[in-house]
């Protein structure tokens, strides 16, 4: 369709400069007031001057052979500058198109990837939901599986996952984990945390050592993440579908 718009808009440029065959045949007379008539319809004549018509069937036939020839000269040079004219209007044409479908391509390219970005894969483990997500910390970056766990009031790692992104523990302090008990703690702060087109800068996380059978996730996807989030999950084809963040900055600490 565009490249049909172009060729009609080049056709209408060289239609503007179009004039009938410039070879054909037309006719001279000269009326009672001697006002000269050229016509290119000898019907166009009146019928009392037909006795003195002059037929030229070429252009100029009328001129002596140096005026002939100057006009033929400017003539070709109209003509050169009209397919100049030409020229770099098609050239403009194709150039606007091209900056055109460049920017629709952009365009696409970047709902694409938003559109991307809005659904998350995840493991189900029965009422367990594993999700990945991007830790970074002073220029480390990993991708780990945490348990989504609306129980949790912060984010929590593994040591084996705090000492590979060097997280300095900031405080320590005691937890209570399901059944009761007690655990031994350390807070921290990581640059960023990242799940689907959500980002937490300076995000605080729970450090837990491990201990017992080993499991298949690194730590727990906590509150202080998820309450500022919308979200739903597709447990059918086992994907999260986050709701757009309002601005750059949530969600927050």
């Amino acid at each position: 369709m565009k490249i049909h718009f172009i060729y009609f808009v080049v056709l209408m440029f060289i239609l503007s400069f179009w004039s009938p065959d410039l070879r054909a045949e037309f006719y001279k007379y000269v009326d009672e007031q001697g006002n000269i008539f050229y016509v290119d319809d000898l019907s166009s004549v009146p019928e009392k001057y037909r006795n003195q018509v002059n037929v030229y069937r070429e252009k100029y036939d009328n001129l002596s052979v140096d005026e002939k020839s100057q006009a033929l000269k400017r003539e070709d040079e109209q003509l050169q500058q009209q397919e100049e004219q030409h020229r770099q209007e098609i050239e403009r044409l194709q150039q606007a198109q091209e900056i055109e479908d460049e920017k629709r391509k952009k365009a696409k390219a970047a709902q694409q990837k938003s559109l991307e970005n809005l659904e998350t894969k995840v493991i189900l483990e029965g009422n367990r939901i594993l999700v990945p997500v991007t830790i970074g910390n002073n220029g480390v970056e990993i991708v780990v599986n945490l348990l989504l766990d609306t129980g949790a009031s912060q984010i929590v790692v593994n040591r084996k996952v705090a000492d590979q992104l060097g997280i300095i523990t900031l405080r320590k302090g005691l937890s209570q984990v399901a059944g009761g008990a007690s655990i031994s703690t350390q807070l921290g702060k990581v640059s960023y945390v990242e799940v689907g087109p959500h980002k937490m800068e300076e995000a605080s996380v729970l450090i837990i050592p491990h201990e017992g059978a080993p499991v298949n996730h690194s730590g727990l996807l906590g509150m202080n993440f998820l309450k500022q989030v919308a979200y739903s999950i597709d447990y059918k084809n086992q994907v999260i579908r986050w709701e757009l963040p309002h601005s750059p900055d949530a969600p927050s600490q």
